[in-house]
């Protein structure tokens, strides 16, 4: 390589300097074009950003439900339109029943078949009910989806045929022939029927004595209730104050025998025998027992008011007896009120979905007991 190439390379820069552009070099350059976003710009962003994070959050929280419950939850998010509201005839001061069963057996006056039993389900199941606890009705807690309407299911005397377990195959089941085996296989046909229910029993807890206790306790771990219905089924109405204080606390301590932590919410008046002091429902303690119940029961003979009805009274709620058409001969039976709803859907009580809103038809706002509200909205339209 000759000198003049040698001469005419420029020098390395030391490891570790900056290079530097002299002026002359960069008087040609073009200066880069740098997008600016204003204010608004950013503010689009964020609100679509918030509302695919609604739409996102939406469909998680329905994901389990399907399309009912898509529907559901966006209603509790944005209500009902009024139009809606009109085709539904959605009506939250309407009638609820609260039916009431006795035996599951063989046909009879106080006894429903257990074929009859399931069929029944099946029919509150097509004609749009849905149940919630007796208790939830009460507190004005109820949650059903928009267009449906509220059912209570209540089991008096704690009858053998109400709870029954048999071995099949060397293992111990719940007889599918007594109400809550044909319960239990009704909700996994349908999880949507929210199956539910109150038991008001009696000393003899089912029959089985050797599973009295793993009895109560599946009640109680799989959502249904139990309540009170004295210990001798005596009429109240004739009792003394402290005859019907032993017979409350009595049957309290019963189940507290097996179920320590329990606190029955209501009582199924023995009879439909009201007493003549209702104060005594709500005691307190008698002799180390808690008495202090949020409802008490009639036997028959119509649907309860709506729990933000003016007429609503939690300490005498009407039931309706679920029995065989054929033997109703007063029109006071679960398929003539049926009836008389579908004859008369107006009077009916039908959800707006939102369980933190009262909706009512405009006409019927007179009617409702305000203290009641609690932190619910009422709407009316």
């Amino acid at each position: 390589m000759t000198e003049e190439v040698k001469e005419a390379r420029a020098p390395r820069a030391p490891r570790g300097t900056r290079s530097r552009v002299s002026p002359a070099r960069s008087r040609g350059r073009r200066p880069r074009n740098r997008l600016k976003f204003t204010r608004r710009f950013y503010i689009l962003l964020g609100f679509i950003a918030l509302a695919v994070l609604v739409i996102v959050l939406v469909a998680a929280l329905a994901s389990s439900g399907g399309e009912e419950g898509f529907q559901e939850t966006l209603t509790q998010a944005v209500g009902l339109m009024e139009s809606e509201l009109h085709r539904l005839k959605v009506n939250e001061l309407g009638a609820v029943m609260i039916l009431e069963y006795h035996r599951i057996a063989e046909e009879g006056r106080w006894s429903r078949a257990p074929d009859n039993f399931r069929a029944d389900l099946e029919f509150l199941y097509e004609h749009g009910y849905r149940c919630v606890s007796l208790k939830d009705l009460v507190t004005n807690n109820i949650s059903v989806p928009a267009g449906y309407t509220p059912l209570v299911i209540t089991f008096d005397d704690a009858d053998p045929s109400q709870f029954r377990y048999v071995e099949e195959n060397g293992e111990l089941v719940i007889d599918p022939r007594c109400a809550v085996g044909i319960m239990e296989q009704f909700s996994k046909e349908h999880p949507d029927f929210n199956m539910t229910a109150t038991f008001y029993v009696l000393p003899v807890l089912f029959g089985q004595e050797e599973y009295v206790e793993k009895k109560l306790s599946y009640l109680v771990e799989h959502g249904y209730d139990i309540g009170n219905h004295t210990v001798n089924h005596v009429p109240l109405g004739e009792a003394t104050p402290e005859e019907i204080l032993e017979e409350l606390s009595g049957n309290i301590s019963m189940v507290q025998e097996y179920l320590p932590e329990y606190q029955q919410a209501s009582i199924a008046l023995p009879l439909g025998s009201e007493p003549k002091d209702y104060s005594l429902f709500k005691y307190g303690d008698y002799e180390g027992v808690k008495i202090d119940f949020l409802a008490s029961l009639l036997v028959g003979a119509n649907p309860s008011p709506a729990p933000c009805d003016r007429s609503f009274d939690p300490m005498r709620l009407p039931r309706i007896q679920a029995i065989d058409p054929s033997l109703d001969t007063g029109d006071s039976g679960l398929y003539a009120w049926a009836q008389y709803f579908m004859e008369n859907p107006e009077r009916r009580y039908v959800s707006d979905g939102d369980p933190n809103t009262v909706t009512i038809p405009k006409h019927m706002a007179d009617r409702v007991d305000t203290e009641r509200l609690g932190e619910k909205r009422l709407r009316a339209y």
